[in-house]
């Protein structure tokens, strides 16, 4: 039997999940960065520019905990199989292999998708190539 005095720490609330989880599991649109303000003084909207805004991708790479791009070297069979992985990809896995294959110049051939746990790997080491692309994509 416990005693009163004891504390029931396995009772405490958990933390709340990441954004990431929340939008794999609802299916949430990413949360808009800019606040619509509720002024009494009628602000005209901001003219129209001549570009178009980029359309979003249909893919999203989430970063590592440490902030880093989820990309990741592999050497296979004793070294001589060298591969290039991309991993926390949330959206179209094809669609984001398809402009990876276009703006690596890649065949269709060396750049695979692992359906089952949503990853790409590209033959060769192309790491630098991978992480300029993603971040020209943010």
């Amino acid at each position: 039997m416990a005693s009163p005095s004891m504390p029931l720490l396995f009772l405490r609330p958990m933390a709340l999940p990441r954004p990431s989880t929340i939008h794999r599991f609802l299916g949430i649109a990413k949360a808009s960065t800019t606040a619509t303000s509720a002024s009494s003084s009628p602000v005209p909207p901001p003219p129209a520019q001549a570009a178009t805004p980029a359309k979003p991708k249909p893919y999203r790479i989430t970063l590592t905990p440490s902030k880093n791009l989820p990309v990741y070297t592999l050497a296979k069979r004793g070294g001589n199989m060298k591969l290039t992985k991309v991993r926390r990809i949330e959206g179209d896995v094809t669609a984001l292999r398809n402009d990876l294959r276009a703006a690596l110049g890649l065949d269709e051939k060396e750049v695979t998708i692992n359906q089952l746990t949503r990853q790409i790997i590209v033959k060769g080491h192309k790491k630098p190539e991978i992480e300029k692309f993603l971040k020209d994509q943010l």
